[in-house]
């Protein structure tokens, strides 16, 4: 189950530098569904560049709340969230996107939850860090563990919500094959095999069969997996038939 709501969720941008990233962040927004963000001391503000990068995301760019302090953005707020790529002085007890979810989440009591996240080239400073209730850092590689702003919000924004969304995978739905469809192939499987003799170790073909039973029963297989083996098997009857019909033609 979804721990969380879009319409709980603000994303909270601090002294951003790229007109890009708003677009960026922006479009990602979208995709999960949450509509409150603020910028504070945006070093930029939203361009044309922002609405080519926001693609079909462009009116968020009009419900952006600016203000100038941390602590204003912050108003309303009951879990403030600091991303940070770096441990030191107020960064102890970092937790990773899964451990905000495993840890935090299950104590967040149904309140609003705030990201925040610092500027493309420093991040947040320890003042800012220091105002939220828990820092959490997101595992990259040590040589590179610096992730685009837009990126970081996507990641922060699909462990949160997108992880427990349903969606439509294009497949169409499961439906398991009943015991009488299952005994009904066992008893052809049985008649095929005794025809031809199987088998022919030190075994009887009940035994062998109630193998073949519990694999069947084990593998919970679908009605078109059933009827696929079933299929293979109308085959070779097929295939025997028409060898055997072919051989007495050439007899004659």
């Amino acid at each position: 189950m979804n721990p969380l709501k879009p319409d709980q969720v603000r994303v909270v941008l601090v002294e951003t530098m790229g007109e890009a990233n708003f677009g960026a962040v922006a479009r990602s927004m979208a995709c999960f569904g949450v509509t409150d963000w603020w910028l504070v001391r945006p070093r930029r503000k939203p361009n044309q560049e922002s609405l080519n990068w926001a693609t079909h995301a462009g009116e968020w760019l009009e419900s952006i709340h600016y203000v100038e302090t941390l602590q204003e953005a912050l108003v309303g707020i009951d879990l403030a969230v600091a991303l940070t790529g770096q441990a030191g002085k107020r960064r102890h007890r970092l937790v990773t996107p899964a451990g905000l979810v495993e840890e935090a989440i299950p104590r967040f009591q149904l309140g609003r939850l705030a990201l925040v996240f610092g500027n493309e080239e420093s991040g947040l400073n320890n003042d800012d860090i220091a105002i939220c209730h828990w820092r959490v850092k997101i595992p990259t590689d040590p040589e590179h563990f610096s992730l685009n702003l837009a990126h970081a919000v996507t990641v922060m924004l699909y462990e949160l919500l997108g992880r427990y969304s349903e969606t439509d995978l294009g497949s169409k739905p499961t439906i398991l094959a009943e015991p009488k469809l299952l005994q009904g192939a066992l008893g052809e499987i049985s008649r095929y095999l005794s025809e031809h003799g199987y088998p022919s170790h030190d075994a009887t073909l009940d035994e062998e069969m109630r193998k073949v039973n519990d694999m069947l029963h084990r593998s919970r297989l679908e009605v078109f997996e059933v009827n696929f083996l079933l299929g293979i098997i109308r085959h070779l009857r097929n295939f025997e038939r028409k060898a055997s019909a072919a051989g007495a033609s050439d007899l004659k």
